[in-house]
C-alpha cells in the first residue's frame, strides 16, 4: 500500500483492517503502508504513525469503509460487503430500548441512543454530552466514556467524519446503516462466517481459532465449525498445533 489513496482498495480486498497495529491476526494500515510487521508506532505528527492517522479523515469522509471499535475494541475499518457479516457475527442487532428492558446496557447506554435516534442518528460529541446529559467536568466526562464504549462493544455505534472540521460525529448504526442492519439479520450466523472466512483467509494465509475467535469476539468453536466446512469442500487444510495456540488451518487453493 503506497498511500492513503491505495488504502480503499486495501480495506477491500483484506475485509477488515485495524487503523494500526491491534492484533497479529488481523492486518493494520500502518504495517500495510510501511511494508514492515515489526515496526513500531510512536506518538509523533511529522512520522508515519502520524500521517497514517491522518488517514482517518481521508477515508472517513470519502465514506471508504464502515469506522468503529472492532478488533480488541480498537478503531477498525470493516469493507461494505463484508459489514452486514461482521455485524451478524459480532455486533448486537437488538434495539437499544429492548437491551434496556432486559438490563443488558446501562441508563446512560440508553440515553447516549436514545438522543442519538432521536436527532436523525449522528451528533458530534459535545452536542451528544449536551443533549444527553454529560455537562463538562471529570466525573461526567468518565461516564460518558463508560457508557460511549459499553455501546462501541456491541457495535451499536460507529464514528462519521465531517468535511467541514476535524470532529469525529458518533452514529447509530441502525440508523445510518439501517441496510447493513437489515442484511445482517437476514444472514444465519454460518453464512455470515463463511463470507468473513473467504474474504479473510485469501489474505491472511492461515486462521489461529483460538487467537482470532478473542480478537474478533466470534467464540472460537465456531470458528472451528466454519473452518471445518471449508475444510470439506478443500478450500482450507487443518494443521495440527501442539502448541498453547492449538491447531490451526491454512488456506489451499493455490488459484484463488
Amino acid at each position: 500500500m503506497s498511500d492513503q489513496a491505495s488504502a480503499p482498495e486495501f480495506i477491500d480486498r483484506v475485509g477488515i483492517a485495524t487503523l494500526f497495529p491491534a492484533s497479529l491476526e488481523v492486518p493494520n494500515l500502518f504495517h500495510a503502508y510501511l511494508g514492515d510487521p515489526d515496526a513500531h508506532t510512536d506518538s509523533g505528527h511529522d512520522t508515519p504513525s502520524g500521517e497514517v492517522y491522518g488517514w482517518r479523515w481521508y477515508l472517513g469522509r470519502r465514506e471508504a469503509a464502515f469506522y468503529s471499535a472492532v478488533v480488541r475494541n480498537r478503531p477498525t475499518w470493516v469493507s461494505w460487503p463484508l459489514l452486514p457479516s461482521i455485524l451478524r457475527l459480532v455486533g448486537e442487532l437488538r434495539a437499544p430500548d429492548e437491551l434496556y428492558d432486559l438490563g443488558e446496557i446501562s441508563d446512560h447506554a440508553h440515553r447516549i441512543a436514545g438522543v442519538l435516534e432521536n436527532a436523525g442518528g449522528t451528533l458530534s460529541t459535545g452536542e451528544l454530552r449536551r443533549e444527553a446529559g454529560f455537562p463538562t467536568g471529570k466525573e461526567n466526562r468518565a461516564a460518558y466514556l463508560k457508557a460511549v464504549a459499553e455501546l462501541d462493544s456491541r457495535m451499536l455505534l460507529a464514528k462519521v467524519f465531517s468535511t467541514t472540521d476535524h470532529d469525529m460525529r458518533h452514529t447509530l448504526v441502525s440508523v445510518r446503516y439501517a441496510k447493513a442492519v437489515e442484511q445482517a439479520e437476514a444472514l444465519s450466523r454460518e453464512s455470515a462466517l463463511d463470507a468473513l472466512l473467504m474474504t479473510y483467509l485469501p489474505q491472511a494465509v492461515y486462521a489461529v481459532p483460538l487467537v482470532l475467535g478473542k480478537h474478533l469476539g466470534v467464540p472460537e468453536i465456531e470458528l472451528h465449525a466454519g473452518l471445518d466446512r471449508l475444510v470439506a469442500v478443500g478450500s482450507v487444510r487443518a494443521v495440527d498445533g501442539d502448541g498453547p495456540k492449538g491447531a490451526s488451518y491454512v488456506w489451499a487453493r493455490e488459484s484463488w
